[in-house]
């Protein structure tokens, strides 16, 4: 099929933002590069590894410029499942947000090109290290998050004009859960069947009834805005860190995510709650909506949305390239799973929207 103008327009668009705002330099490749080397090959000569905040092999470190300067860069590799295209894109929806002031680290002004390729092939993207903690389970904390959350929706409106998004994996959370949700089969087996099809059924009906709603316009997401990807900064304000899954969609996705990682997950431990944290959840929504108040559209379609995240969690709370929790616990987590998303238990339908 042809390409249609828009399109077209839109890809040109795109060649000449990353042309003129990002380009991306290639050193030759190296086979066994020092950490300091690789640096150099990235514009941070003089620069060292103050601290790796993550390790393996991709790669995200803290580093500092030799010299009294107490200026603190986190360089972090582009991940092996993300494209190149989805590196670049993420990239510049940061650098747009940044650029509006939105709630997510600046990016340093003196560094020739960001992300820039390294002396081992690889994309490495820059910004400015913030100091912060993530959020705990008191209102104030999380009503700051659902703010962050909001501000980041209504900033982000254009930040994907001309930047093309081609998802290796699905980032909808009903088609999420849908292609998660065979793995956690395989997890139940014969003893736990009942629960799949159940789950299986709750996300259906949560789909069937979300496509029988007027739907919600599309904003930029985060894609996953629990809090661990959210610092509180020294200066009082919510940032929103780790950009690699931001895709379009309804803004009650996001929100929704949010809502159960704070409201149904054990927090800092694998499994889910016995009953939601209404507190939690509530603080999170009143914070969203004291910067973005909900349409009665998607007022209606959030307890749809609820349900295919509280899915997608089922394998993605418990499951990190192998199972978190032994196999005969699963049963009993999806029990949780179940009585969490029953309708009349969805702190959502005692929440005032606007």
């Amino acid at each position: 099929m042809a390409i249609g103008t828009r399109e077209k327009s839109a890809r040109a668009r795109s060649r000449r933002f990353y042309c003129a705002r990002s380009p991306v330099h290639s050193p030759a490749v190296g086979s066994d590069i020092d950490e300091s080397s690789l640096l150099a090959s990235i514009g941070l000569r003089n620069w060292s590894v103050e601290r790796h905040l993550r390790s393996g092999g991709e790669p995200t470190w803290l580093v500092r410029p030799a010299g009294p300067a107490s200026e603190l860069l986190v360089v972090k590799k582009k991940r092996d499942y993300l494209s190149e295209s989805e590196f670049l894109a993420h990239c510049a929806v940061h650098r747009r947000l940044a650029d509006a002031g939105g709630p997510v680290p600046a990016l340093p002004g003196e560094v020739p090109s960001n992300p820039v390729r390294g002396a081992d092939g690889a994309l490495y993207e820059m910004w400015e290290w913030t100091p912060g903690r993530t959020p705990g389970l008191a209102a104030p904390d999380l009503r700051d998050l659902g703010a962050a959350l909001a501000e980041f929706h209504l900033l982000a409106a254009s930040a994907l004009d001309g930047v093309e998004l081609q998802h290796q994996e699905p980032h909808d959370r009903f088609d999420k859960a849908r292609f998660h949700l065979p793995l956690l089969a395989e997890g139940l087996a014969a003893r736990g069947a009942d629960r799949h099809r159940a789950l299986t059924a709750e996300l259906a009906d949560a789909r069937q009834r979300a496509r029988t709603s007027e739907a919600p316009p599309d904003v930029v997401l985060h894609g996953d805005p629990c809090p661990g990807n959210v610092l509180l900064t020294r200066a009082g304000r919510a940032v929103l860190v780790d950009l690699d899954d931001v895709h379009r969609g309804p803004a009650v996705s996001d929100l929704a995510w949010s809502l159960i990682s704070v409201g149904a997950v054990v927090p800092e431990g694998d499994g889910f709650r016995e009953s939601w944290d209404r507190p939690a959840f509530e603080a999170v929504l009143e914070g969203y909506q004291s910067r973005r108040p909900l349409s009665r559209t998607e007022h209606e379609v959030l307890p749809c949305w609820i349900v295919a995240s509280l899915c997608c969690a089922a394998t993605d709370q418990l499951y990190d390239y192998g199972w978190k929790i032994s196999t005969e616990d699963l049963p009993a987590e999806c029990d949780k799973v179940l009585a969490l998303a029953e309708p009349d238990n969805l702190p959502a339908r005692s929440v005032h929207f606007g």
